[in-house]
């Protein structure tokens, strides 16, 4: 048997990324921008909790103070139509704002065999012994194939994960714009039809 040069072993040992500085490039602008939307997304729920309970915060003392003129014109239909829109809204933009599902981020190899997913999403290994993550971490930094497997999956469900949260968003707003304008035409209807 022949035996290796110290720089086949090299080589050997060393498999390399196929991967241009290019894609690199996408990759990283690719991160950077999910976790840009990220933020504006959970800035704009805050945005919308906050609108709303200051809403609730002041509609509360409002009509306490004014509860029999509030009976007495039937007030209570529009009032009750906000108060119902302003809760909605803070739940669903809660929901937008609440954190991913642990260990979620798992697909199943192209043999079947076993579930794969990546080391560098904390879900994936936040419940995992230390040696256990270690022999995945280094499993799939030996193997450029896995490496790209992951770096995939991991945009994969974090543009998921963005979608569902710009989704309960878009939801939120619609019920804010639908809630706000039924109570203001309800509203004007009372007060055209009192008399």
């Amino acid at each position: 048997m022949e035996e290796e040069t110290p720089k086949e072993e090299k080589e050997k040992k060393k498999k390399k990324l196929d991967i241009s500085k290019e894609a690199i490039n996408i990759i990283r602008t690719t991160y950077r921008n999910n976790i840009d939307l990220t933020s504006i997304a959970d800035n704009k729920a805050n945005i919308l909790m906050s609108l709303n309970s200051l809403m609730i915060t002041l509609l509360i003392p409002i009509v306490l103070a004014n509860l029999n003129t509030i009976v007495q014109y039937r007030l209570y239909i529009p009032l009750g139509v906000l108060a119902f829109t302003c809760v909605a809204c803070i739940i669903i933009a809660a929901l937008a704002t609440r954190p991913v599902k642990m260990g979620t981020q798992k697909v199943k190899n192209t043999s079947g065999d076993r579930l794969r997913m990546s080391p560098f999403f904390f879900g994936n290994y936040y419940r995992m012994h230390r040696e256990d993550y270690f022999e995945m971490l280094e499993e799939t930094l030996a193997e450029p194939d896995l490496i790209l497997d992951s770096i995939k999956l991991d945009l994969y469900f974090l543009g998921k994960s963005i979608g569902e949260k710009y989704h309960k968003i878009r939801i939120c707003f619609l019920i804010f714009i639908i809630g706000i304008s039924t109570s203001a035409l309800t509203l004007i209807f009372i007060m055209a039809t009192r008399g």
